[in-house]
């Protein structure tokens, strides 16, 4: 019988208080304390990915989702066991993972810790889990470059998935013109031109106009490449049955589209040679910078120099692929580069890597 029970048998002391009576029935019924999961961090500051985007807000309400070499924690808890960094065929589902699933419905924001070296195809799971479940913001916990204390939040606010980098299926009105682009090129370029690590192309003779921006950022090996691409434009085709496709097509057989006109004679009796007119140069639809990794670290970086004329003010869609193998520090990092700390946060198309990485 309880020591705090009204029919406590008579002649027995008790306790003077309810702190002594809790006491009491812990002692005498045998009770234990609830056993709560462990909270405390289990990646250490130099173990997070690096990013010059790390002033976001500090999430609340959210699932704490830490992803070690070894194991898949939800708020301290761990869901599954990880193969070397890696999620075993076994716990995946298509490319959702369901025993995490199942800890974040209901969430709307899920914070993520992740060691520095997992795969993008590990951390792309997860995100991709996270989306489906209902989560509607990616919060990561990131590193400041050149620092081993602080601390700070990546947050993307909205994203999805694409099968393939060449269409973001990015809403009607999220895209930005083409324009915007064209304004910034020569800027762009030039915050390329200050770094010795980098492949920046070379100005364009012409810029095409109009159509919509296509950005993406790449991951490949130990380089980086930003692509900006003209897209929304048709070129004109003409019938091939006309007299004008006909010469359309004699000229495109030759390679060029040049007129002749006739020279003065220099000399009486000797034709001067024909000088082919002079046409304008093809404008130009694309332009791709490429880097080594390391420059999405570097202070300044010159990833934030090519982006931020572009995309100043405004909430740019972006595509990120990744190969499976890419480790997460260069995936976040070349995206805290390119929307450093003071712009504003991308729309993201996460590109699904192979569901056998």
């Amino acid at each position: 019988m309880s020591p705090c029970s009204p029919t406590f048998r008579a002649g027995a002391s008790r306790p003077a208080s309810f702190l002594a009576c809790a006491l009491a029935l812990l002692t005498a019924c045998g009770g234990k304390d609830e056993v709560k999961p462990d909270m405390t961090p289990r990646l250490g500051t130099l173990e997070l990915p690096t990013s010059h985007r790390t002033s976001d807000a500090e999430p609340t309400d959210a699932a704490r989702v830490e992803i070690t070499p070894a194991a898949l924690f939800v708020d301290g808890e761990q869901v599954l066991a990880l193969e070397n960094a890696k999620i075993p065929v076994a716990e995946r589902s298509g490319y959702d993972l369901p025993k995490l699933k199942a800890k974040l419905g209901g969430k709307r924001v899920a914070a993520l810790s992740v060691y520095a070296a997992v795969p993008y195809a590990t951390l792309a799971r997860v995100m991709h889990t996270a989306l489906s479940a209902g989560v509607h913001e990616l919060a990561f916990k990131v590193r400041k470059p050149n620092s081993t204390s602080q601390t700070g939040w990546l947050i993307i606010k909205k994203s999805h998935f694409v099968k393939s980098p060449e269409s973001g299926e990015f809403e009607a009105g999220e895209l930005v013109p083409w324009d915007v682009f064209g304004k910034a090129w020569d800027e762009s370029l030039a915050a390329c031109q200050m770094s010795s690590r980098s492949d920046c192309g070379y100005k364009p003779m012409a810029k095409a106009e109009g159509g919509q921006l296509d950005m993406m950022l790449r991951v490949r090996g130990s380089g980086l490449a930003l692509r900006f691409r003209q897209a929304g434009v048709e070129k004109p085709v003409a019938d091939a049955g006309t007299d004008a496709g006909k010469e359309a097509g004699k000229l495109a057989a030759k390679g060029k589209d040049k007129k002749k006109k006739k020279r003065t004679e220099m000399l009486d009796g000797i034709k001067a040679a024909p000088v082919a007119e002079e046409v304008p140069p093809e404008p130009s639809t694309e332009h791709v910078f490429t880097l080594r990794t390391d420059q999405a670290t570097a202070d300044p970086s010159p990833i934030s120099g090519i982006v931020k004329p572009v995309c100043s003010g405004i909430t740019c869609p972006v595509v990120l692929d990744a190969e499976g193998i890419s480790m997460s520090i260069h995936v976040l990092s070349l995206l805290g580069a390119a929307f450093p700390d003071g712009t504003t946060s991308p729309t993201v198309a996460w590109v699904l890597p192979p569901k056998d990485g």
